[in-house]
């Protein structure tokens, strides 16, 4: 072999073994982002969770009351109670606020 040819193959392996470490360190960066980022999205409530969880109440409400034949759910025509059960931002956003 030629002196140049051993420098070729130095070079062609210096280049590859540069390469392959730069991909392996950017994808030991983008795994730790990755991992950090899951974290911090799991500390921040999300914005509608409180309105989520309100529909989970309501579910259960309902479906408590689903075989039991003595409560009344239908309303006569002046009757506007069921307007007073209706849920309002206030009462599931946080702090009572919108958005």
């Amino acid at each position: 072999m030629s002196s140049a040819t051993k420098i070729a193959d130095f070079a062609h392996k210096a280049v590859v073994t540069t390469a392959f470490s730069l991909f392996c360190y950017q994808g030991y960066q983008l795994g730790t982002m990755m991992l950090i980022g899951t974290d911090e999205a799991k500390k921040k409530e999300h914005p509608q969770a409180g309105f989520i969880q309100m529909l989970r109440d309501k579910y259960a409400e309902e479906k408590e009351k689903y075989f039991d034949t003595g409560h009344r759910d239908w309303y006569d025509k002046d009757d506007d109670s069921y307007l007073k059960k209706l849920p309002r931002p206030q009462d599931y956003q946080p702090g009572g606020k919108r958005n």
